[in-house]
């Protein structure tokens, strides 16, 4: 599925996630008596950073240490899936469980590396066994949320989201409302739809998906310049969305703004926009 929704956020946002995601970890294998145990804490000092590629040499060199340190390969995991390496990051997960078979974290990492290829009922499995180790992790509800929009199942997106909203951590908080407002779209209730949206913005106003999704709500009422401007804020904070340009496009067009729309279209093609069935957000 591939949609108008953005799919990536500013770098602050991305260190608070990751700062969520290495805490969850912490549990996994203790500190003293291990040699590399120095290794994996500088690289989650690393990712804290957005150095993700600094963080994963790191965890090369833990790894190396101690081929059985699980917390070393869930922390990977994260650094894969940052970098874009969904394979590895799913294959390292899959190490740290065999590790730890209640790494809780761990299933998070990898249910969230499938979302991203699209295996969602993969995903969903994994993330159930997550909540079932431990059923107070925010992101465990905020991944799987993701994986029932892919798999269209939008009442239980949204039960998850609320579920996550309700636990109070922020930037749990802020991914769980963007879910929400993709299955409240794809629902056809664009007005609740965006105001989630906004919700979101309120958390953390650089988060580029947040304002496509309000910017597509705010189109389909026929708001187009109102989504223009939600269009033209996403792309400011990440200007490699071909799709946002293809609905900011619509939306000039919509407008009477035929050269803008022109100008969009053309840049959408450019950049290898295909039109598609909308895809679910994507909240990290």
């Amino acid at each position: 599925m591939k949609s108008p929704s953005g799919s990536l956020y500013a770098r602050s946002f991305l260190s608070a996630l990751s700062i969520a995601a290495l805490a969850s970890t912490a549990g996994l294998c203790a500190a003293s008596a291990d040699p590399s145990m120095d290794a994996v804490k500088n690289a989650e000092n690393l990712m804290k950073k957005d150095k993700y590629k600094d963080a994963r040499a790191k965890l090369d060199e833990a790894i190396k240490a101690n081929p059985n340190n699980a917390r070393a390969y869930a922390d990977r995991s994260l650094a894969n899936d940052r970098l874009g390496r969904y394979s590895s990051a799913i294959e390292d997960a899959g190490k740290a469980i065999q590790l730890d078979p209640k790494s809780a974290a761990a299933y998070v990492n990898r249910g969230w590396a499938l979302n991203k290829t699209g295996k969602y009922q993969d995903a969903l499995q994994d993330l159930n066994r997550a909540i079932e180790i431990d059923p107070n992790l925010p992101m465990a509800y905020v991944n799987r949320a993701h994986a029932y929009n892919g798999l269209k199942q939008f009442d239980k997106a949204i039960a998850d989201a609320d579920k996550a909203v309700s636990m109070k951590a922020p930037h749990a908080r802020a991914l769980a409302l963007i879910n929400k407002s993709h299955a409240l779209h794809m629902q056809g209730n664009n007005n609740d739809a965006a105001d989630a949206a906004t919700l979101a913005l309120q958390i953390n106003p650089k988060l580029s998906a947040a304002y496509v999704n309000r910017g597509r709500s705010l189109a389909k009422q026929g708001s187009h310049d109102k989504a223009v401007d939600d269009f033209s804020k996403a792309l400011k904070y990440n200007g490699r969305l071909a799709h946002v340009y293809h609905h900011r496009g619509l939306s000039y067009k919509a407008l009477g703004s035929e050269k803008l729309a022109k100008s969009d279209s053309e840049t959408a093609s450019k950049m290898g926009f295909k039109s598609s069935p909308t895809k679910v957000a994507d909240p990290r």
